[in-house]
């Protein structure tokens, strides 16, 4: 058995070029194991919770007014299952293989009941908690963000700015002057800078390092100011300060990082506040100035120092993103920067502690591949599971899997496993996801089992309320190593592969890692694949309003600008672009265009083969193949070899480009120009004719199967026209079984083709473009024991090297050939100078018009 876990596309909109590199790789792998002989398990899922639904709800109505939750859901779902309708035709139009009459969603009651039941484990081993603390949160939405769901504006340059606190207890016998100390009344402030000046009013402290050097500054512009004020700055970022202050500076001192841990400074906001000046561990001198400033509720880092030094964390910024009252009327209510940002605010949430699991996890990652061709990955997953400490799992909206739990007005959080599971039960039996939002709060209570667990005082029992939170849709599909499965006995067995863009390194790679090595404390899979995104010819990021996004199905349909290139067309483009690839995948006209002549080439091939076997039943022949068909055959089996390894090691871009090659050179340039003139000429029903006949069918057939995986639908019309087959055989057979026979192959053969080779690329270069050497004679030269080699098959050396007539010498010298005009005279009908004087036709023509 083989296992494919289907990564979920997220159910909203159309069917696109990035889900078209993703479900057609998928289905190179499921359709190629089964050619291998694998049974082979995939059921295709929907990630269908989250925030973009909920907002295209929003965007549907003209005026939206508050929704109750059961509209919302009711409205999401109805949305989640158009798009997996689209999505679902989009994908069987491209010949994509999976249990679609069993998909799963993580909507779905059977889903969310298993989720929530690993869930109960989570908490169970105390690796859930509730706390306040910085998160990424939407003002817009309303909501915590995960750091996957963010979206970097590559050409956005942050408003950064250099400020200056005012220090209170650090004086002149502190400084280490480079020379005579000052005179005048000094002041000394330490300089910082920032990309985040909203957080300058709510600043807390400011953090340094005992592993930089300090100096001591003064702009040049301030010396004759009857007060000197000096600056604090890390030496190593004196001379940036002076390039984007434009302002010249003297270095006159320094000072060392011990004598200004545990100093003050003056609020900037509030004129009466002394703050710290800390120690920690993310402070340098690469940019910057050495000092951070530090807002305790802003940042992920600064939140660290806080709980580190014992200080308390409070958010003066409300979840619409507007400064409270607490910073005073200037800035009560307005906000922060604007709609629609995105920034680290401190708020009650839900996290899951994976600072252990995750070390675990990166140990366990040496025990598979995480790979993109040749490439090895590993080390990127690694190292973002080790440096992940906590897990925002909680989200202020509606459409979601709950997150069941109590909390009393204090912000206290009260849950257990057998509330989970509790409410697990309930979704299963009822079939309802929705069992959270209408269940009252004393049902809960009502529960002894369930009320015992979550140990709550009985003066907190009358200010408890329901928590309201959903699940992170991460670990929605996160716990698809479970959920997604249909019983015990599928879940025992660990997924053979998953597959998914490198963004995923960042999201679902991870969120199936750490649950399953934290519940289970194994991996959740054998072997990660990786793809990348897709762009244009010009390396651009796909656009709507750039005009340059490819609609997958104008690709295989057409248009009155655009020629239809089949879903095969559309197949053999990710096999080119999109595998063995973690970079992008190109896309454009002239791509279009160059996979659109391969398929042409391809289909050519296949319709030469099919109609040179016309008469022919496809059974094996008992007479002995020809030299030049052997040699065919051999190809074939090797080619057929050297796919199913590359199968084996999931090298679809390999296959696919060694199929074009094998048409045109081993096929094309290597046996259909020699063998043209026996098909046409030689007798039908003759040895030599059903020789090239039994050839082009097994040459049809084999490779029509092992390219099924990559191309099904032309596989299917090939074998649909063969003789003797059917396009239901795809995939019915294993590829081992397309083996030829040794008993079809003399046991010289390999080492006759070397010479016969040799010999046609001497002639070539003697013949040049201009002489036609199939009307001509030739005297070869050749070494005594090729000239042994070739006289094992010397009837057939004309064929063999496309001429009229062979004259065959021994020679110490090597291979030489001499173009002779033949003796004999031009037959008509084959075009072959093989007649003799006073006859029509050649004895062979001849015989092939005989009834």
């Amino acid at each position: 058995m083989f296992e494919l876990l289907d990564g979920p596309p997220y159910a909203n909109g159309e069917a696109h070029t990035g889900h078209a590199i993703n479900k057609i790789l998928k289905d190179f792998i499921v359709k190629s194991k089964i050619g291998l002989g694998y049974r082979v398990r995939f059921r295709p899922g929907w990630d269908c919770h989250g925030l973009p639904i909920e907002l295209k709800i929003g965007k549907q109505k003209e005026t939206p007014a508050p929704q109750s939750f059961k509209e919302i859901r009711s409205a999401a779902r109805i949305v989640a299952d158009e798009a997996i309708g689209k999505q679902m035709n989009a994908f069987r139009r491209w010949g994509v293989t999976a249990d679609w009459d069993k998909p799963y969603t993580t909507k779905s009651s059977k889903y969310v009941a298993a989720q929530l039941d690993i869930f109960g484990q989570l908490v169970e081993q105390k690796l859930v908690y509730r706390t306040f603390k910085p998160v990424y949160w939407s003002p817009s939405s309303n909501t915590a963000l995960a750091e996957s769901e963010l979206e970097y504006n590559e050409k956005h340059q942050s408003t950064s700015v250099y400020f200056r606190f005012k220090l209170i207890n650090v004086s002149s016998p502190e400084i280490i002057w480079s020379s005579i100390p000052p005179s005048k009344p000094s002041q000394f402030y330490a300089l910082v800078w920032t990309t985040t000046p909203w957080t300058l009013p709510l600043n807390n402290a400011i953090c340094v390092s005992p592993n930089i050097k300090y100096s001591v500054i003064q702009f040049e512009r301030e010396i004759n100011n009857p007060t000197s004020t000096y600056y604090i700055i890390a030496s190593n970022l004196v001379s940036e300060l002076e390039k984007q202050s434009e302002q010249k500076c003297r270095i006159l001192g320094t000072v060392k990082s011990e004598n200004l841990i545990g100093k003050k400074y003056k609020s900037c906001w509030h004129n009466e506040l002394a703050l710290p000046i800390y120690e920690a561990p993310h402070v340098s001198d690469t940019v910057g100035t050495g000092l951070v400033h530090t807002s305790f509720a802003h940042g992920f880092q600064d939140y660290d120092v806080a709980v580190s030094n014992g200080e308390r964390i409070q958010s003066f910024v409300d979840s619409r993103g507007c400064y409270t009252r607490h910073l005073g009327h200037d800035l009560d209510g307005k906000h922060v920067l604007g709609d629609g940002q995105r920034e680290a605010l401190s708020s009650q949430q839900w996290f899951i502690d994976v600072e252990e699991i995750g070390k675990r996890a990166s140990s366990m990652l040496d025990e598979i591949t995480v790979s993109a061709g040749d490439s090895d990955l590993r080390g990127s997953l690694k190292q973002l599971v080790t440096t992940r400490n906590s897990w925002c799992i909680s989200r202020q909206r509606v459409w979601g899997t709950p997150i069941p739990g109590l909390v009393d007005e204090n912000g206290e959080a009260y849950t257990s496993r057998e509330l989970i599971e509790w409410v697990a039960d309930l979704t299963r039996k009822s079939g309802n996801t929705d069992v959270w939002w209408e269940v009252d709060l004393n049902k809960i209570l009502e529960n002894e089992d369930v009320r015992r667990s979550l140990k709550i005082p009985k003066d907190v029992i009358p200010q408890l309320k329901k928590n309201v939170d959903i699940m992170d849709v991460w670990l929605d599909s996160g716990l698809a190593w479970h959920a997604a499965k249909e019983n015990e006995m599928e879940r025992e067995h660990v997924t053979d592969v998953v597959l998914e863009g490198v963004d995923q390194f960042r999201g679902w790679f991870q969120s199936l890692l750490l649950t399953s090595v934290a519940v289970k404390n194994k991996l959740p899979y054998r072997k990660i694949i990786v793809h990348g995104f897709c762009i244009d010819e010009k390396n651009n990021k796909m656009s709507k309003s750039v005009g340059n996004v490819v609609d997958p199905i104008l690709l295989t349909d057409g248009s009155l600008k655009q020629k239809a290139i089949g879903a095969d067309g559309l197949r053999f483009w990710v096999a080119l672009s999109g595998s063995e690839n973690a970079g992008e995948s190109k896309i454009g006209p002239k791509i279009i265009e160059d996979v659109d002549r391969k398929i042409v080439s391809l289909r050519n091939g296949f319709r030469f083969m099919i109609g040179g076997c016309q008469g022919f039943n496809g059974n094996p022949i008992n007479s002995p193949l020809k030299t030049l068909d052997q040699d065919m055959l051999h190809s074939v089996d090797s080619f057929v070899k050297k796919t199913i390894s590359n199968y084996e090691e999931f090298k679809f871009r390999t296959v696919a480009n060694d199929l074009t090659q094998f048409i045109q050179r081993n096929f094309s340039s290597n046996y259909v120009k020699y063998v043209r003139d026996r098909l046409y000429c030689d007798k039908i029903g003759s040895e030599s004719h059903l020789s090239a006949q039994f050839t082009l069918h097994r040459t049809a057939y084999s490779l029509a199967h092992i390219i099924s995986p990559l191309l099904p639908h032309l596989s299917a019309e090939v074998l649909h026209h063969l003789p003797g087959s059917h396009e239901k055989q795809i995939l019915r057979h294993t590829f081992m079984e397309l083996q030829s026979e040794e008993k079809y192959y003399m046991p010289e053969l390999s080492q006759l083709m070397k010479v016969v080779h040799e010999l046609r690329t001497v002639l070539e270069a003697s013949a040049g473009p201009k002489i036609d050497t199939s009307k001509k004679d030739i005297i070869v030269y050749v070494k005594p024991e090729q000239e042994k080699l070739l006289k094992t098959s010397e009837l057939e050396l004309p064929e063999l090297l496309n001429v009229s007539g062979v004259e065959l010498n021994e020679s110490r010298d090597g291979i030489s050939v001499e173009i002779t005009d033949s003796k004999r005279r031009y037959c008509e009908r084959c075009r072959k100078h093989t007649r003799k004087d006073g006859d029509n036709l050649c004895s062979r023509c001849f015989d092939a018009l005989v009834v």
